[in-house]
Formats: C-alpha cells, sequence, structure tokens
C-alpha cells in the first residue's frame, strides 16, 4: 500500500502533505490491524480443523482461540489438556516426525506421566479416542489399553498453511 504524495513548496504545501501523509498512515495502521486479524481468524479456523481431526487416544479438550496481544501481535493458542500429546504425539513405537519437538524439549515417552516410555503401551480410565481399546477381560476391565498417538503436528501444519496463504490474505487486505 503505498502513497505519492505532490506538494508544492510552499507553507501551504507542506501542511498539506503532512496532512495527506497523517491520513495515509492511518489508514496504513488499520489495515495492518486488519491483516492481522484475517491472519488470526484463518489460522484458528485451521488449527481447529486440525485439532478435531486429529489421531488421538482419550478425550481431545483441545479448543483454538485468537489472542490479542498488545496493539502488533496476536496470537492463535491451542489450549486443552491433550494439546502437547496431540501436537508432538505420545508413545516410543510411533515415529518422531514432528520437526520442532527435539529444540522445545519434547523428548518423545518422557512427557506427561512418563509412559510413553513403556514398549508395550500403558491403561487409563475414559475415552478409548480413535485407537485406544477397551479390556474387555481380567483385572484391568473397563480400562484403556494405548500404545500412545502419533505427532499429529496441528499447529506446525497451521503455521506452514498460514505461510503459504500470507500473500493472498495480504493482497486481499491491502489492495
Amino acid at each position: 500500500m503505498s502513497k505519492t504524495i505532490t506538494l508544492t513548496l510552499s507553507p501551504a504545501g507542506i501542511d498539506q502533505a503532512i496532512a495527506e501523509y497523517k491520513t495515509w498512515r492511518q489508514d496504513f495502521e488499520a489495515k495492518c490491524k486488519e491483516f492481522l486479524q484475517a491472519l488470526a481468524e484463518e489460522g484458528v479456523q485451521i488449527a481447529s480443523a486440525n485439532f478435531s481431526a486429529a489421531v488421538y487416544d482419550g478425550t481431545n479438550d483441545v479448543t483454538v482461540e485468537m489472542q490479542q496481544k498488545g496493539d502488533s501481535t496476536v496470537a492463535v493458542v491451542a489450549i486443552g489438556n491433550a494439546t502437547l500429546f496431540i501436537e508432538f504425539g505420545s508413545g516410543i513405537l510411533y515415529p518422531d516426525t514432528h520437526p520442532e519437538a527435539g529444540s522445545l524439549g519434547m523428548i518423545r515417552g518422557e512427557y506427561g506421566y512418563g509412559l510413553g516410555g513403556n514398549v508395550w503401551g500403558w491403561t487409563y480410565r475414559g475415552d478409548p479416542g480413535t485407537n485406544g481399546q477397551v479390556i474387555s477381560q481380567g483385572w484391568q476391565r473397563g480400562k484403556i489399553h494405548t500404545f500412545g498417538n502419533p505427532a499429529n503436528m496441528c499447529m506446525y501444519r497451521t503455521k506452514e498453511e498460514l505461510e503459504n496463504r500470507f500473500a493472498a490474505i495480504a493482497r486481499r487486505i491491502f489492495t
């Protein structure tokens, strides 16, 4: 969004140029806020769809929302007890495919209660989710057996998708 200001070299011409610049700057700042809002809204939609479709043994309680962080920052935030397990995966039988897991200290099998390090899986009470198997016999009857979950990378994929849409969103807002 560029602006050419033509002026005459006189006090009135300079005052007019300053007034035009101030108007352009206000419009530009409003467009920047609109652009951030549009990016965040699309991010919330993409991340929500990704978390809804995630493979997860257990109760998928993740919600996604936009949070304003000052005048020039908006965050897309995933909230819920299952967020990290869905994003980075759990259980050592699944490959460690999340490209940012290691740099964020997410070592497969070591977070949560540390049960993900068990090669035979573990049991819990609750929602079997996508692949959890309800135990029908024995002393653990009614519990759910799981080997964990793959890394669904919901937020990582949201970031990639927003990067792909970035220019189109900018063109829509600024032109």
